[in-house]
């Protein structure tokens, strides 16, 4: 799985995507867990599993193994949407990419 499915899965009506304080932060609009702040893994996991998971990088990690996806590709995304790691390379361009699709 790479990052343009993961961000067509959860770039629909369900959840409200912004940028605060360099963070790409989505928030759910609908269901029980409305109000709800999630990343695109944990959005992923939520939609797919029906378990929620809460905005950390615990909870992303194990959003991502519920998923099936790479360890080390979970924590590029969460490095990249939660504004930390580095502001040069891998993690810019990936930030820019997911900023890009989302529309934030």
């Amino acid at each position: 799985m790479n990052i343009e499915t993961v961000l067509r899965e959860v770039s629909n009506q369900t959840y409200r995507w912004e940028s605060q304080d360099g963070k790409v932060v989505g928030t759910v609009l609908r269901g029980y867990n409305r109000g709800q702040s999630v990343n695109p893994i944990t959005a992923l996991a939520y939609r797919e599993t029906g378990n929620t998971y809460r905005n950390t990088k615990k909870d992303t990690l194990k959003a991502g193994t519920a998923l099936g996806l790479n360890s080390s590709f979970v924590e590029q995304v969460y490095d990249a949407v939660s504004g930390l790691g580095s502001h040069r390379g891998n993690t810019q361009v990936l930030r820019g990419q997911i900023r890009n699709y989302l529309n934030v």
